[in-house]
């Protein structure tokens, strides 16, 4: 009945509020050594047996957590996904205070198409982080470890034939560039990123011997690009920005760019019609956060052509990600 697919759809907080505490516990991680009676349980997480138990229970009927003997507690294949390095960080991270009073206000995004955050919180996201370390390491965190799954997807779909150099854009720890670098040997990167994320980008270098073949350097995208690269890598960048912002950056980019560069976003496409699509919720969350926005085809197509590129092919990966390259105009066939 509609009502009954519609009501569990209102109801959805009370799978994810006990997926949060079941991760805010680290139930998985505890459960990943082995199974557990309940009173073990408890004394580990400080909290009462009988409350535990209802709560893992009550995960337990949807396949998250079972219970294999009375009271005894084992991890299945959906809660062994909330342990550490895995989605532990995103349970954390969508169901956080800071993150619900942001979601709070979605009718005022929706209205005025102005993110929440600032009107919540009074600053822009990463001024906020910047203030508040710990948000700001769960947040990097989950999107970290998302980000580890859809690297492979990016690398079974693109062969970076003829390409030499990459600089990725905004890469964060360098952790795709280590996935491109391992998988391509002819290949060296450079990872850009803001002065306070190149220590973490260097550390990575290091923990994995990269240091002949690959580098991290200085670099604001609103202000300029690093030039010297065969093509240039933008992964979940452009989504946290408007329109134009994000001519400002690919306009920045196309100034150091020849017209056999390569230029690569990495990003959701979303899809015309009622299909689902994780990427028109994800739409939601970039517009809550920071005004941002996920793009159709055509709006890619659009946007890249304002800031001097043709579109030369998407490839669709696995993940609801895809690779979307694009080359430069002769620069004086530009309308910039």
């Amino acid at each position: 009945m509609p009502q009954n697919k519609m009501m569990q759809f209102i109801i959805s907080k009370w799978i994810s509020k006990p997926i949060y505490v079941a991760a805010k516990l680290g139930i998985a991680d505890i459960l990943a050594a082995e199974d557990m009676q309940i009173k073990d349980l408890a004394k580990k997480t400080n909290t009462s047996p009988s409350g535990l138990y209802r709560l893992l229970r009550a995960l337990a009927g949807i396949g998250i957590f079972k219970e294999t003997s009375n009271q005894v507690f084992s991890n299945t294949p959906l809660s062994d996904c909330l342990r550490e390095n895995q989605l532990k960080s995103a349970a954390l991270l969508f169901q956080s205070d800071w993150h619900n009073r942001l979601w709070d206000e979605l009718l005022y995004s929706i209205q005025k198409e102005e993110p929440a955050f600032e009107k919540t919180f009074g600053k822009p996201v990463f001024d906020w982080f910047a203030e508040n370390p710990n948000e700001a390491k769960v947040f990097h965190r989950a999107n970290a470890n998302k980000a580890s799954i859809t690297h492979k997807a990016i690398i079974d779909v693109y062969d970076f034939q003829g390409i030499k150099t990459v600089t990725d854009v905004g890469g964060g720890a360098g952790n795709l560039m280590v996935e491109i670098l391992k998988v391509q040997p002819r290949i060296n990167g450079r990872v850009a990123e803001l002065p306070d994320v190149l220590s973490q980008i260097r550390q990575t270098i290091k923990a994995n011997h990269l240091e002949s073949r690959m580098e991290a350097v200085e670099c604001d995208f609103f202000n300029a690009v690093p030039e010297g690269s065969d093509a240039y890598l933008f992964s979940h960048i452009l989504h946290d920005w408007s329109d134009d912002k994000c001519k400002k950056i690919l306009s920045n980019c196309r100034k150091v760019m020849t017209e056999k560069d390569k230029l690569l976003i990495i990003e959701g496409i979303v899809p015309s019609g009622n299909e689902f699509s994780i990427a028109k919720l994800m739409d939601l969350e970039v517009l809550v956060m920071g005004g941002g926005k996920e793009r159709t085809k055509d709006e890619f197509k659009s946007l890249l052509q304002e800031s001097g590129f043709n579109l030369s092919r998407i490839l669709p990966t696995k993940d609801y990600i895809s690779v979307i390259e694009a080359t430069p105009f002769a620069k004086d066939n530009q309308n910039m």
